[in-house]
């Protein structure tokens, strides 16, 4: 009788013996993908593909323009960014400018053309091919281009900040902002 109470005392406080975890990519494609997810890497590859066409390489810079789509939870905005290295010459407000009107145009180029370019891009850009969640939901458009915004950054190669340049320029916007609106940054 002590024999068997030892043994059912010993099962008891036994660890629990733990099932074999599946792997990792097995437990993410258990995960579900959010409409918030999906949008986000349309984003990132369009803003990717946009710098790309918009802004070719220039001469004696080697590096590709440095791109990505982020969400900041605090402020509720999603960022699209555009940063490369130009020669201080062309690091200025108005090819700022300049490159943010033709990084949207290449954004909204398949888009129906007008003042809800913008907003068309967005909503199709947060929607799965053959969804219709879009015409659910009242101005879905319109409420995105309220949180997404484009930064397009200038800054010095390597070489050039290495030397001492650290003009910057950074220009920030709606997708369907006029030139007036948008929010410049300089230094030196």
């Amino acid at each position: 009788m002590v024999r068997i109470a030892l043994i059912l005392t010993a099962l008891l406080f036994a660890p629990p013996v733990e099932a074999d975890e599946p792997d990792i990519l097995r437990r993410m494609m258990a995960e579900p993908v959010t409409l918030f997810d999906w949008g986000l890497a349309q984003l990132d590859r369009d803003i990717a593909r946009a710098a790309e066409r918009t802004l070719p390489m220039q001469i004696g810079v080697s590096a590709r323009p440095v791109t990505g789509a982020i969400y900041d939870w605090r402020t509720n905005i999603v960022t699209l960014y555009v940063s490369t290295a130009l020669p201080p010459a062309r690091r200025t407000a108005a090819y700022c400018t300049a490159t943010f009107k033709n990084i949207v145009a290449d954004l909204t180029a398949l888009a129906p053309q007008g003042p809800n370019a913008a907003g068309w891009y967005l909503t199709n850009a947060f929607k799965p091919k053959g969804h219709f969640w879009g015409d659910r939901f009242e101005d879905v458009g319109a409420k995105l281009l309220e949180t997404v915004r484009l930064e397009v950054s200038f800054i010095p190669a390597t070489y050039e900040a290495l030397r001492g340049d650290d003009k910057r320029v950074r220009c920030v916007g709606r997708l369907n902002a006029e030139p007036n609106e948008l929010t410049f940054e300089s230094t030196s």
